[in-house]
């Protein structure tokens, strides 16, 4: 989920708690639903250790640690303010666990119980950054910054706060009720995954068939049975495409948002000594508009593996996000 809605849920729950909690209980919490964002600052020190629990989205989203860490800081801030340990830690933990439950809520998988337990998990009901949200939620900020300066009652604030409140469970219970619904009806094989409008959606599968693997993508939405298909790859099953994809996949683990996300679309090209493998994650398809053409382009997160096509040695890695049209072109 994208910080600015972090931050603005934190705004929701400190304007209804104003006449309950402590100013420093919350400001801790409002603080906590979106300092968690801010263990990619942990980054670097997690390619020097080689741990991936000290990367963002790893163990810092945990309600576990999340316990932990707001037990220590709110002890830290009862000695130096003099407020009541149990007020502030329950404040502060309240606020950990709003940005905890919104990323879980999102795309990408979070391992919730750690250190107790290093499974992730994700509802996937929402994009892991959605633009859209993104721009609702930072307008929805300054609104009620620009009314606390100009129009500061109380009154009109708790009825703002009640209409957003109000806006917000309308649009998550949209989501949720989509991707339940949706995903009731699609096999062990399919995958749903959110669009960034509610109502619409993407299908990713993948089939096992004695002769290889197909890997398709297909856009739905909530008024219409019929399903678009966007992407349709098959890999031939013993084949030398089959082995270099194989090889691309494991690589592709060492790569944070591979190993948090699963859908993966891959691209082979050959060349006369080497072999390029592309992954495509189906979570970060998104749409844009190419400027010289103005007709509609679809894109997505990539991983680019070179081989050697002799001794499967490595000659390049290369991610970034680019045009799926790019890859298209290059197969035919």
């Amino acid at each position: 989920m994208d910080i600015f809605t972090h931050m603005f849920m934190g705004v929701l729950a400190g304007l209804f708690t104003l006449t309950i909690l402590s100013p420093e209980a919350i400001i801790l919490m409002w603080v906590m639903t979106f300092l968690l964002d801010f263990d990619v600052f942990l980054e670097p020190l997690q390619k020097i250790r080689k741990m991936y629990f000290l990367s963002h989205k790893a163990g810092s989203h945990s309600y576990i640690i999340g316990i932990i860490f707001t037990g220590i800081v709110s002890f830290v801030i009862s000695l130096f303010r003099n407020v009541l340990f149990l007020e502030v830690w329950f404040a502060g933990f309240i606020g950990y666990s709003i940005h905890v439950s919104l990323d879980l809520f999102a795309a990408s998988k979070i391992p919730i119980f750690y250190p107790i337990s290093k499974k992730e998990f994700r509802f996937i009901a929402d994009r892991a950054v959605n633009p859209l949200l993104a721009a609702f939620s930072g307008i929805n900020l300054l609104v009620l910054i620009t009314i606390f300066y100009t129009l500061p009652y109380y009154s009109l604030f708790m009825d703002l706060a009640l209409f957003y409140l109000f806006i917000y469970l309308i649009y998550f219970g949209i989501r949720a009720f989509l991707r339940i619904f949706v995903q009731i009806s699609l096999t062990k094989n399919q995958q749903y995954i959110p669009g960034f409008i509610p109502f619409f959606y993407l299908i990713y599968e993948k089939n096992l068939s004695d002769n290889g693997v197909i890997f398709k993508l297909k856009k739905g939405n909530a008024f219409s049975s019929k399903k678009q298909e966007l992407i349709n790859q098959t890999i031939l099953k013993d084949s030398n495409d089959m082995t270099f994809f194989e090889l691309a996949e494991k690589i592709s683990q060492e790569y944070r948002f591979f190993h948090k996300w699963s859908s993966v679309i891959p691209f082979i090209h050959r060349n006369e000594d080497s072999v390029s493998v592309v992954l495509i994650l189906a979570e970060s398809f998104s749409q844009s508009i190419q400027h010289k053409s103005f007709k509609r382009d679809v894109s997505s997160y990539y991983l680019s593996i070179v081989f050697n096509k002799n001794t499967k040695q490595i000659l390049s890695k290369i991610e970034g996000f680019a045009s799926f049209k790019k890859w298209e072109n290059k197969n035919r």
